[in-house]
């Protein structure tokens, strides 16, 4: 491996440093040799872990609108430019002194090495970060002397030479992503009927349920959402609607195309050529928000993002696969500290804002370059309010017009306001491990589930938008009007995953909402029918007259529809299944432990006691003590329309959490002497945490002043604040 492969018996014999320092200068095939090494380790080490996950996981490309050619350039150059870099100082460094090209060459070895066995390491045991480290540094030592000092391992580093050929290949040509790489030819063509001169819309949000809308009367929860109250006023609600996958690139093309495909389909016009848009797009004006999948083809639905520079895209991936690899090759320890890269396909670092990452400017109020006329929107699979306000009012005025909009809301990140500006980021920002399980127990939960019933307002803001802007136009009525979502997210906890196929998990995440708002429908109706994401092409087809639709394996909900058990698939393919009955009971379940936890009011009073919201308090006297806010300085001076709002209280406390989540004391949170949040403290990586979002509207510009209080006999004491 740069070692000399020839030399005297008695220098192979040598031992120690001087084996690996004391030698001549290194011959030509010597430091090919060694620059082979270093591509081999640094292929097993780096390549092959991110390769063969990104391999198997296309819909991360196909959700970034990334090209075939930004695939090549990532992977070939991921593969071959650092190793290359590497062997060029090593050339330089072996021009001036033999014995600082066999040090460094040493130091190489060791380096990339080290990165190899934590992964090892991790794999095989559970350990503190730093016996991980100390132990992968000594076998990386080991590995690197080794070289120097056998015969034998500097052969078998001549035969991993391949290394890197063998993983690159295996990613090219026979991984998932193959298909993206190198995609068919399309079989996608227009139907000549496209029904009748009616508009349709389609509105797809994201990782939502129908038990997050619900009331313990089984009704839409006006106080929260009022836009969806008054939907189910005006339509007919389906409420025991089920998808066929709780993932995204999976769940909206059985939406979009009404054909249940196998689970590894990618959501591309080329493999799913029939769909709403081969339908229904004949003689009609498209306007298109799809920011995860790309059923809709580039010749119907350009992508305003095509003409991004690729050197623009590829930095944008390397921004992201720095923290995907980060989490890779990493120590567990130091892999979990960094940003969440489960929740999202992008904006990893910068906390899937889509800004710059510093966390300084409010998404909403960001400037966003107008664009007129049609608005077709691919590769953005995070939150953007700025843009989900701007396609609702670019809306098509026209009989005919086919909009489809899949937003990625309510979906986590969550960090919007009812209003859609965006508030601070903390800690407590991702509570749930990469593989969908929550890290806290029911306490920390509510947490996250009354932020997210947070983010779910600002949807039901954007629903209120689009029928304001139907309504403008003219179009409303005559319409038909769907609004659904891919799935939902469960917040049972103990043991259940948040988001994935699960027996226990049927009635929040199995179970998102479905409304259609047939042409001139104007009294609400509640049907029993058990719908399917799969009967909403079909239905549109039938609502608009179309005479020969495609075949699909969903049904028209407005005649005969079978019984059908719900059926729901992973990433894997398995399939899991339920009855109607059962999906509902858990249904309703998950809407009696959210009352429980949070409460049955608007949403700034969700929280373990909130009654107490709006009760007046006097301020935290000095020396007050038992927990501290986890940055007392963010409300000293707090800029409305600047500065990220204030609104996620959150802290530690002293004190360790009851082993019963129940027995747990109420901390209640004052903004300016009133108090306007409430939760239970958790356990989270090591110390006791307690959050709540407080109305924004209670924060004043400039300073404000928090107080924190621990529930007591029915009193409230001082503990804390800024």
């Amino acid at each position: 491996m740069g070692a000399p492969s020839g030399g005297s018996e008695a220098r192979q014999g040598e031992k120690g440093l001087r084996a690996i320092f004391g030698r001549p200068a290194p011959t030509r095939r010597q430091l090919l040799l060694g620059g082979g090494h270093l591509a081999a380790l640094w292929a097993l080490a780096f390549v092959q872990p991110l390769l063969d996950l990104l391999g198997k996981n296309p819909d991360f490309f196909v959700a970034r609108a990334n090209t075939p050619g930004d695939i090549l350039i990532l992977s070939i150059g991921f593969t071959f430019l650092p190793p290359l870099a590497l062997f060029l100082v090593e050339w330089l460094v072996s021009r001036f002194s033999a014995r600082a090209y066999y040090g460094l060459h040493f130091v190489f070895l060791g380096a990339i090495a080290t990165f190899f066995f934590i992964q090892v390491v991790s794999d095989l045991f559970s350990a503190r970060t730093a016996i991980i480290l100390l132990l992968s540094l000594a076998l990386a030592a080991l590995l690197a002397w080794s070289v120097f000092r056998f015969t034998f391992i500097r052969n078998l580093m001549d035969i991993l030479i391949v290394a890197p050929l063998v993983i690159l290949a295996l990613f090219l040509f026979a991984s998932d992503t193959t298909k993206v790489i190198f995609p068919g030819d399309s079989d996608f063509k227009v139907a000549a009927d496209s029904g009748d001169d009616t508009p349709i819309v389609l509105m797809i949000f994201d990782e939502l349920g129908t038990a997050d809308l619900m009331t313990n009367d089984r009704q839409i929860d006006g106080q929260r959402f009022p836009n969806f109250a008054r939907l189910a006023g005006s339509s007919t609600w389906y409420k025991n609607q089920s998808t066929t996958a709780f993932f995204t690139p999976h769940a909206v093309p059985g939406i979009l195309t009404g054909i249940s495909q196998p689970a590894d389909t990618l959501p591309t016009s080329e493999a799913q050529p029939l769909s709403i848009f081969s339908q229904f797009s004949h003689d009609r004006p498209l306007h298109v928000l799809e920011p995860v999948t790309a059923i809709c083809p580039n010749d119907l639905c350009p992508d305003p993002e095509a003409d991004q520079s690729q050197s623009s895209r590829l930095k944008a991936l390397y921004s992201d696969l720095k923290y995907v690899e980060g989490r890779l090759v990493l120590p567990p320890g130091i892999a979990s500290k960094l940003p969440d890269v489960s929740s999202n396909f992008e904006g990893f670092g910068d906390g899937g804002d889509g800004g710059d990452g510093d966390g300084g400017q409010p998404t909403k109020l960001g400037k966003r370059k107008k664009k007129k006329g049609k608005l077709f929107v691919k590769g953005r699979a995070q939150s953007d309010p700025a843009l989900y306000e701007q396609f609702i009012r670019q809306v098509p005025k026209s009989d005919r017009g086919l909009t489809v909009m899949h937003m990625h809301l309510p979906h986590q990140i969550w960090k919007l306001d009812t209003k859609g500006d965006q508030y601070n980021r903390t800690d407590l920002e991702q509570l749930s491990e990469s593989t969908n399980n929550w890290m806290v127990n029911s306490n920390g939960i509510s947490t996250a589930q009354a932020r997210m019933y947070t983010q779910t307002g600002y949807a039901d803001d954007l629903l209120g938008q689009m029928r304001r802007q139907l309504v403008k136009d003219g179009l409303w009525d005559k319409a038909i009007v769907i609004v659904t979502a891919d799935h939902g997210i469960s917040f049972e906890g103990d043991g259940v995953p948040q988001r994935r196929a699960d027996d226990r998990a049927m009635g929040e995440v199995a179970n998102p909402p479905l409304f259609i708002k047939y042409p001139h429908q104007k009294k609400g109706l509640v049907s029993p029918t058990h719908s399917m994401t799969l009967d909403i092409v079909p239905t549109i087809a039938k609502a608009v007259g179309v005479k020969d639709p495609y075949k699909t394996d969903g049904v028209p909900l407005q005649g005969p529809v079978p019984d059908r058990d719900v059926e729901i698939t992973d990433s894997d393919g398995k399939v899991y299944t339920a009855s109607v009955e059962d999906m509902i009971k858990q249904r309703n379940q998950a809407i009696a432990r959210a009352d429980q936890r949070l409460g049955t009011g608007p949403i700034y009073t969700m929280g373990a006691a909130p009654e107490l919201i709006g009760r007046k308090v006097p301020p935290v006297p000095a020396g007050a003590s038992g927990a501290q806010l986890d940055d007392p300085d963010l409300w000293k001076d707090y800029r409305p329309g600047k500065d990220l709002i204030p609104m996620f209280v959150t802290g530690t406390m002293d004190s360790a959490v009851p082993a019963d989540p129940a027995a747990a004391p109420v901390i209640a949170i004052a903004v300016n002497g009133v108090i306007r949040g409430t939760g239970r403290p958790f356990a989270f990586a090591g110390k006791t945490h307690f959050g709540a979002l407080v109305d924004p509207d209670s924060l004043r510009p400039g300073a404000n002043r928090i107080g924190l209080y621990r529930v007591q006999g029915g009193n409230l004491v001082p503990i804390g604040g800024n």
